[in-house]
């Protein structure tokens, strides 16, 4: 069951980033580390609205951030070349599944109820990046339908990020 997560379910949301940021850098992804993301940038995921859960059997075991914007609006998106350009697109952000539950169609679960709300709510696509060296997240958007936009560096990460759409 996916819903809007709420302050008190931060200690299980910080869990489940922790515990994929260790995975991911046991398997020499360095997309997530100390710095990104941290317990500020979650609390004010929960704090606007843009905070989502999934759980099951009462436990918290998937967490992702949708709004309609990217990170700070970095100049590096702005240069993607967009199917939907200047129309309403919401974006993934931080999508994470407890590495204990991957594996079982968690992520393809939480992507459909991204998916049925960005219909209801009349977004024209869905955006997001994902980091080249995350074969898994590819795969998982690829075999989603969602299809690659463009790429984007950044300085402080030693592959590009792949930018992916779904038109609605």
């Amino acid at each position: 069951m996916e819903i809007k997560a709420q302050m008190q379910d931060l200690p299980e949301i910080w869990e489940i980033i922790e515990s994929c940021t260790k995975h991911l850098q046991s398997r020499g992804i360095n997309q997530w580390d100390e710095t990104y993301p941290d317990l500020r940038i979650i609390k004010e995921d929960i704090e606007n609205g843009y905070a989502y859960i999934g759980r099951d059997n009462d436990e918290c075991i998937a967490y992702v951030a949708l709004n309609e914007k990217f990170d700070d609006e970095d100049p590096e998106c702005r240069r993607v070349n967009w199917s939907s350009s200047g129309e309403k697109a919401l974006y993934i952000h931080r999508l994470a599944v407890h590495p204990e539950r991957q594996g079982k169609g968690i992520a393809k679960k939480m992507l459909r109820f991204i998916e049925d709300l960005a219909a209801k709510n009349n977004y024209s696509s869905i955006r997001l990046e994902a980091y080249s060296a995350n074969e898994a997240a590819i795969k998982l958007y690829e075999n989603s339908g969602y299809t690659k936009a463009g790429e984007t560096y950044y300085s402080f990460m030693e592959l590009p990020f792949y930018c992916f759409e779904k038109n609605i």
